[in-house]
Parts: C-alpha cells; sequence; structure tokens
C-alpha cells in the first residue's frame, strides 16, 4: 500500500487546505492551553502538515510507516531548507526516545487502524509518549462518510495527467470500507497503470470517545472538522482531541 501512490499523492491532494487545517490545529492549541514545542506527527504522508508545522517553528518529528511516502516527504524538507527527522515507525507500534508534547495524526491515518485491539495499542502508546499535559489530536473520516458517500460506489476522476476510478465497498457487519484504486499515470505518450487497495474502518465517536477514556485521557471532545461545533450525522469528516493528566 502507497508504493506507487506515494508519487502521486500531493497531485491527488491539491485541492486540500493544508494551512488552513494547520491553522485549526494551532486555534486547537490554544482552546487547550497547550503551548507544543515537541509535536510527532503521525501517519505523516509526504508531510505536508509536518513542514508546515516546522515552518511555524514546532520541533516536529515526521512517522510513517511508509518508505515512499517519507521519501517524498524527505525530499520536500530537504528543497525547502528544513531538517525534519522521518521515522518510518507503525504507530501500533510506536517508539521515541523522548516525550511529546504534542502528537498528530492527520487525513483518515486512524481510520487505517482496523482493528479495535490495535486501536487500543495506538492510543496506549500514544498516552506513554506524551508529556503531561500533553495534547493529542487526530480527525477521521466519519461513519456517515465511508458507509454512505464512499461505500458501494463507483467514483471517477478523468484528469490529463492522473485518471482514477474508485471502487468502494462497505462491509456493515465489520464496519469496514475496502477501496480499489486504479491509477494510469501520464508518463509521455503512455499511461502507466496501477492498482491499490486501502481499508478504513468506519468509527463511531462514542466508541472512540469511551477507548480515549479508558486510556486515561481527559478532556475528551469531538468537532466538526475546522470549527469548535459538535458534529451532526451527516458530517464527513470530524476532529477529536485529548489530553493526557
Amino acid at each position: 500500500m502507497y508504493e506507487n501512490f506515494a508519487y502521486v499523492y500531493d497531485r491527488m491532494m491539491e485541492d486540500v487546505d493544508y494551512v488552513e487545517w494547520a491553522d485549526y490545529i494551532e486555534k486547537l492549541f490554544c482552546h487547550y492551553n497547550v503551548k507544543p514545542r515537541d509535536i510527532a506527527d503521525l501517519a505523516c504522508g509526504t508531510g505536508n502538515m509536518t513542514i508546515l508545522m516546522a515552518e511555524r517553528g514546532y520541533n516536529v518529528i515526521g512517522i510513517d510507516q511508509s518508505h515512499d511516502m517519507l521519501s517524498v516527504a524527505q525530499e520536500k524538507a530537504r528543497k525547502k531548507g528544513l531538517s525534519i527527522p522521518f521515522v518510518c515507525q507503525d504507530m501500533r507500534d510506536i517508539e521515541l526516545h523522548r516525550c511529546v508534547d504534542a502528537v498528530t495524526i492527520m487525513c483518515d491515518g486512524i481510520n487505517y487502524i482496523v482493528e479495535d485491539d490495535d486501536l487500543d495499542l495506538v492510543f496506549s502508546g500514544i498516552f506513554a509518549m506524551l508529556k503531561p499535559g500533553g495534547l493529542l489530536l487526530f480527525d477521521i473520516s466519519t461513519y456517515y462518510k465511508l458507509s454512505s458517500i464512499l461505500g458501494n460506489n463507483i467514483m471517477v476522476d478523468d484528469d490529463p495527467d492522473i485518471s482514477l476510478i474508485w471502487q468502494n465497498y462497505f462491509d456493515e457487519e465489520n464496519s469496514i470500507c475496502t477501496m480499489d484504486l486504479t491509477f494510469f499515470v501520464r508518463e509521455g505518450s503512455h499511461y502507466r497503470r496501477f492498482d491499490e487497495t486501502h481499508v478504513q474502518k468506519a468509527y463511531k465517536s462514542q466508541e472512540i470517545i469511551k477507548m480515549l477514556r479508558q486510556k486515561g485521557f481527559e478532556n475528551v471532545n469531538c468537532y466538526k472538522h475546522s470549527t469548535f461545533e459538535t458534529p451532526n450525522n451527516r458530517d464527513q469528516r470530524i476532529l477529536f482531541g485529548a489530553q493526557k493528566p
């Protein structure tokens, strides 16, 4: 997964306003009265958020399980003259040499953890790596989005440089959305095809809130994305905040 996708990911995500997203994260820092210096950005992908936060003066470490994604991230940081450590680790088995003030997991990172036991490991590891008072921020694609917007639908994106056929299947019993992606990427006068399958779990907010509290987090809240409003059942993305005592 992500082996080929890593090199077209940024072109597919050009419509995402990462600056607005970073602004929102900083507003959440203020909302929780946290002034982080050291941040771990888990499931950092090609480093878009990692780099933005580093440019804003934070000491950020980017962590992802994909070597290819991290290779792209390192090259982008190098071109900007930034010295950002990028580490290849699975967030179910995270290990850092020092604790951090905040952990961020943006753009569906948690949805890719499809087993409850594994999510328990993720939250336990994050709790251990946060300093007292440290903050965890992460977003998810909602149950509604994965089950009703993406689930059991076929989508086509016909771009001159990258065409995508996106076939989705939603398993209601296990709350799993399987996404079969077929890419056609222009290379000179020809197109190269590659296929990937992505699997995401559709979590309900109360399930996540309960698990975070069981791990020892406090001030656990969820918000409609880029706001401080309470989510409704038609929101497609929500963000969670949780603080270590």
